[in-house]
């Protein structure tokens, strides 16, 4: 984004129920200040499992893949990846799953799990990248797959955390800039984009915990990126355009932080007690909450 401030890493997170979400939204939200973008999905508050989703191809690595389903442009309709290149809110939320997979992996490299790290450095390029990639050229976006791979080979080859610092501040950059070349400012956007975050969150968890049982570590922690970065664009520049504006991303940022309770840490023991209800839930309450911006 064109005026983020530094997107330098902290160099520790804590995984403690009361900080989890603290340590790493003030790294993602230093990477989206001044930044607001959307996409948004069917659905309404509390429901179990949106409808119409998309899942995003490439999964890899037994990994499913993403559910997203739009609103907006083409609304309740699936992301197909030529409209990307228009499609606001589609593109930022790919963006944005691609942030929260890297947070969860940077943040377990940090915290000295490079293995668990590992998959979720390769599955921005294999799950999302490809598909968001050819609206680049159009939008005037080079792009960051040069970016990926060299964090992809940081995390492979076990560089020093000082290494993959730098290398994962250069490719946030490099998303910025991409990011830059969307409606960033618009907080009707932002707020879609952290509504579909949330949902796809949603989808994450209810995959990853089942009955309170950790059933699918990978999905459980992607999750918890997803809502990370939806708690960074919550505390955007975008909401600063008005009084009314900040009201909204303030109710908004605090309705995600409420969430932190979900993930106790990201290398759980097996049981937590969280449901995805809670996240679908926080999606409907933030498309209620964006309906002040209309009025």
């Amino acid at each position: 984004m064109t005026d983020s401030p530094s997107s330098t890493p902290r160099s520790r997170f804590v995984w403690k129920a009361a900080t989890t979400l603290g340590a790493v939204t003030g790294l993602v939200a230093s990477q989206l200040t001044g930044c607001a973008s959307t996409v948004a999905t069917e659905g309404r508050e509390g429901e179990s499992q949106p409808s119409g989703t998309h899942a995003m191809p490439g999964g890899g690595e037994g990994h499913p893949g993403h559910a997203v389903q739009t609103r907006g442009e083409g609304e309740g309709a699936p992301i197909e990846a030529s409209a990307l290149a228009t499609d606001d809110i589609g593109y930022l939320t790919h963006l944005g799953l691609i942030r929260g997979h890297l947070a969860v992996g940077y943040s377990l490299y940090d915290a000295g799990l490079p293995e668990l790290a590992e998959t979720h450095m390769k599955h921005p390029r294999a799950e999302i990248y490809r598909t968001v990639e050819p609206a680049f050229g159009p939008r005037g976006c080079g792009g960051f797959g040069a970016e990926l791979t060299a964090l992809t080979n940081a995390v492979v080859s076990r560089q020093p955390q000082s290494r993959m610092a730098a290398v994962y501040t250069s490719l946030t950059d490099a998303i910025g800039q991409c990011e830059s070349r969307a409606d960033v400012r618009d907080p009707t956007v932002v707020t879609r984009v952290i509504e579909n975050l949330l949902r796809t969150g949603g989808v994450e968890y209810q995959i990853g915990v089942i009955d309170g049982r950790i059933d699918n570590l990978h999905e459980y922690q992607d999750a918890w990126g997803f809502t990370q970065i939806a708690g960074a664009w919550a505390r955007s520049g975008a909401y600063a355009r008005s009084p009314g504006a900040q009201a909204v991303g303030a109710q908004i940022d605090v309705l995600v932080q409420s969430l932190q309770p979900l993930w106790p840490s990201l290398n759980p023991g097996p049981r937590v007690n969280g449901e995805a209800a809670q996240l679908f839930g926080a999606a409907g309450r933030t498309e209620v909450i964006g309906l002040a911006l209309s009025r």
